[in-house]
């Protein structure tokens, strides 16, 4: 019976991804996270820094940032993307992938203890803008979201609905808001907020009126307690993090 309810989780989860996989255009990013073998920070920077040298010498027309990560149970890890490309992009470059690998293995396969990778799309309809690159800001406030299947539907309409508050009630914030939702390469429907954040004094919100204030004046109490209600019961989990851009370990194409 468990491994039944485990086998309708997994087809509601692909029900729910793959009409979005099949819409995509132009905001496929590739993700990956390097877990560092404990006291070999020093030896995989060193060995990153060689890494996009490379890149920088090959002239690849992909910009890769990468970010150090500073909370939560991947603290002293980074990640790793390059970000706004189309399905169709990733085709020809098997040869050039072959000689990154390579070359990755060389500078920094033996500091690092893993680096699964995976893929995203940045939703523009749940954002507060477009997405736009480079430069990272400094810092960015990472939330993700693990949706229950049943749920996706109802957690896309609440967070478009936030958004629409946000803006019904001129509210200020702290930096841009940014969503993404994984495509494939771990469990989902696994939604992400990315929060731009210029410095540590963005953290501190604009006022002190919370989100449920601002939906009720939005729409009034009933309805705004409902959307609130109906959000917050679409999600089984929430989970932070706080990421430091890192330009000395990254690559900006053309640069």
């Amino acid at each position: 019976m468990r491994a039944r309810r485990m086998a309708l989780t997994v087809v509601f989860a692909l029900a729910a991804v793959l009409p979005v996989m099949a819409q995509d255009v132009g905001h496929v990013a590739e993700i990956h996270s390097n877990r560092v073998k404990p006291g070999m920070t020093q030896q995989y920077e060193a060995g990153r820094k060689k890494h996009m040298a490379w890149h920088r010498s090959q002239k690849d027309a992909w910009s890769w940032y990468t970010w150090e990560v500073l909370t939560g149970d991947a603290t002293g890890s980074y990640v790793v993307g390059t970000f706004q490309h189309q399905w169709k992009d990733f085709d020809g470059r098997d040869k050039f992938n072959a000689a990154d690998g390579v070359d990755a293995q060389a500078n920094m396969g033996a500091s690092l203890a893993s680096s699964p990778m995976s893929y995203y799309r940045y939703r523009e309809d749940l954002s507060s803008g477009p997405e736009i690159l480079p430069p990272p800001t400094k810092i960015v406030s990472i939330t993700h979201f693990m949706v229950k299947p049943e749920g996706i539907n109802d957690f896309i309409d609440g967070v478009k609905k936030v958004g629409e508050a946000l803006k019904k009630t001129n509210t200020q914030m702290s930096g841009a808001n940014h969503w993404y939702q994984l495509l494939n390469g771990g469990e989902g429907p696994h939604f992400v907020l990315v929060g731009d954040r210029a410095n540590w004094a963005s953290f501190q919100p604009p006022s002190d009126k919370t989100l449920d204030a601002i939906m009720e004046e939005a729409y009034g109490k009933e309805q705004g307690a409902a959307i609130m209600a109906a959000l917050r019961k679409a999600y089984r989990s929430a989970y932070s993090e706080i990421l430091q851009y890192r330009p000395d370990l990254s690559y900006v194409a053309g640069k």
